[in-house]
């Protein structure tokens, strides 16, 4: 049985109204899930650090130290960009990595919370997630180098660059590392009240993580080499989460790539498999604001779900991959996102996507949305690339 899905438009909702429709999702959204965006107050300054030739293709090398200042102080994010050498301006992709350069210890679980969450769920939950768990490693590295432009799956800046694009990454550790223990710092203590418990609807990390890539993007439209109307935004899991945020909140980002963002990212939350609303806030109760915790086991009783963080991205480009083997992620509930989010697309004249999941390695692609389900696990391949590029290019992004 379909469990009810509050809309994504209302019958009030038209072509014309859509840009205040949008902001009654995102304010949904601040207040129960990501926790709120500062709007003003802060600046962005870029010092460029070096610039040199890359070595794995026809393209320059920039490395950026960009400082974003608060009344409360400032905090500095390295940026690194792979520019083609051509006279034209470019499109550029912004990846969100939440993987490190260096080893950094594994964050631990809150042990009380992991316990009452075992404690409260039901039998069969458990049981599945037990099965889940212990097929959930996929190839992902746990390490990057993003000054590295020689070729790599996960981040393939030289093909990027080889696509006519600038390749941009930054760490979004560098923001606030991923630890509950540890928040709030660096750019997130300047986001924050000092030394006041978290608001209800208080930033938490992958807020604070979809504000600094928003800085990002304040770097990028400045460049004289980058086409400021063409910037997409990418993210894996945790990342992908964090991309949608960003440019659900960010109108100049014209695309963005969700890989195998699961919970709280494209998949819908109502009658979702693997990772829950429960289970994420146990896990990871600093990613969200402290409000999100309240619908753990009750997902109906929410008045958003994950197709409204899709929607917000309309009518600009949005891409979902799903892998075959992402049980915790839920192929078939991010499938299910994207096409309920699809409702904001064809509003706004655009195609969507509706019916049945397409089979593995056939990806689809129209004029506003995208979708394709890979063979394996929890990673973000080559393959998955190719597909995004192609998707940004048949689009003119």
């Amino acid at each position: 049985m379909k469990e009810h899905l509050p809309a994504v438009c209302t019958p009030a909702t038209t072509a014309e109204n859509w840009p205040q429709r949008r902001e009654q999702l995102i304010e949904l959204l601040e207040q129960n899930v990501f926790g709120r965006t500062p709007r003003g107050g802060f600046e962005t300054r870029a010092e460029l650090l070096e610039r040199t030739a890359a070595t794995a293709c026809d393209a320059v090398r920039e490395r950026y130290r960009v400082t974003v200042r608060t009344q409360r102080g400032e905090a500095s994010l390295h940026l690194a960009l792979l520019l083609p050498r051509t006279a034209q301006r470019v499109p550029a992709v912004l990846m969100i990595s939440n993987h490190d350069k260096a080893p950094a210890p594994a964050p631990k679980p809150d042990e009380a919370m992991l316990a009452r969450l075992m404690a409260e769920a039901p039998k069969a939950w458990r049981a599945e997630t037990q099965r889940m768990m212990a097929g959930m490693h996929g190839g992902t590295p746990q390490l990057l180098d993003i000054d590295r432009d020689e070729a790599q799956e996960y981040w393939p800046a030289a093909k990027i660059a080889a696509s006519g694009r600038a390749a941009a990454a930054f760490y979004a550790s560098e923001a606030q590392p991923d630890d509950q223990t540890r928040f709030p710092e660096a750019l997130a203590a300047l986001l924050t009240e000092p030394g006041a418990p978290r608001a209800a609807n208080g930033i938490g990390t992958l807020g604070v993580w979809a504000f600094a890539a928003s800085r990002m993007v304040d770097v990028l439209c400045g460049h004289e080499r980058i086409d400021a109307g063409r910037i997409s935004v990418a993210g894996h899991s945790r990342g992908g989460k964090t991309a949608l945020w960003c440019a659900a909140q960010d109108t100049r980002i014209r695309g963005v790539l969700a890989n195998n963002s699961g919970c709280t990212g494209a998949a819908l939350s109502r009658g979702k498999r693997g990772e829950n609303v429960a289970s994420i806030n146990a896990f990871f109760p600093h990613w969200f604001c402290p409000r999100y915790g309240q619908y753990a086991w009750r997902e109906a009783e929410m008045p958003f779900d994950q197709h409204m963080l899709l929607a917000a991205v309309a009518p600009r480009l949005c891409y979902v991959t799903s892998g075959t083997q992402d049980a915790w992620s839920d192929p078939d509930a991010e499938w299910r996102g994207i096409c309920e989010a699809s409702a904001a697309w064809r509003l706004l004249g655009r195609q969507g996507l509706a019916g049945d999941a397409p089979r593995a390695g056939e990806p689809l692609r129209t004029d506003g949305v995208g979708y394709h389900r890979r063979e394996g696990g929890h990673d973000l391949t080559a393959w998955d690339w190719a597909q995004f590029l192609a998707f940004l290019e048949q689009n003119n992004a």
